[in-house]
């Protein structure tokens, strides 16, 4: 593991420090991110892509997070050259079948707790805390912690009054209208590129 990956590892965990830390101080107020598990429809599309390039067998196992995350930590740390390939290629396939993540109180969702864990990391809870200068659920989740820090179990009393799945709901779209206008972005780059070119 170099330093980069070492220090991705290092910020996954504070987020799932914080959302542990945070949720017994503000119960349904507590500001995680949730991503849903893919729809067995996308898993078989997978399945039967991964047959067709050679990938077939336990190489990625689609079961559930735990056995996808272990798959594709096999195929990222091998030693294999080959094997780095196939990782590259499989990341590039789930992500495009995977559902948009988004940001949930654990109040729009409390009768089932599956539904704020994070399929795509393999976490049961998860919140983003590690980059406020480009998030703003980060900010928010930064106050949630200062609060609970200085107040501890009385820290639903300062929060009562704050509609935090407003907060959600709201992060949720900005955030999805960045990736929508990041991609809009790509292709006209593209398109442009290649007029220039002649193509």
């Amino acid at each position: 593991m170099n330093s980069k990956h070492l220090v991705e590892e290092y910020m996954l965990l504070a987020n799932v420090l914080i959302a542990e830390f945070i949720k017994p101080f503000c119960g349904p107020k507590t500001l995680l991110r949730a991503h849903a598990d893919m729809d067995e429809d996308k898993k078989i599309e997978l399945r039967e892509f991964f047959n067709k390039i050679g990938m077939q067998g336990n190489k990625i196992n689609l079961t559930n997070s735990t056995t996808l995350s272990n798959s594709m930590e096999t195929l990222r740390y091998s030693k294999d050259p080959e094997d780095i390939a196939k990782f590259n290629v499989a990341v590039r396939a789930i992500f495009g079948h995977l559902e948009a993540a988004k940001y949930v109180t654990i109040n729009d969702h409390m009768k089932s707790p599956d539904k704020f864990s994070h399929y795509g990391l393999n976490f049961p809870e998860y919140t983003h805390f590690t980059s406020p200068i480009r998030r703003y659920a980060d900010l928010l989740v930064h106050r949630l912690t200062t609060i609970c820090l200085e107040h501890g179990p009385k820290t639903g009393l300062f929060i009562e009054k704050i509609d935090y799945s407003q907060y959600a709901e709201n992060c949720s779209e900005k955030s999805l209208n960045s990736k929508r206008a990041s991609k809009a972005c790509q292709r006209l780059f593209h398109c442009l590129l290649l007029q220039k070119s002649g193509a």
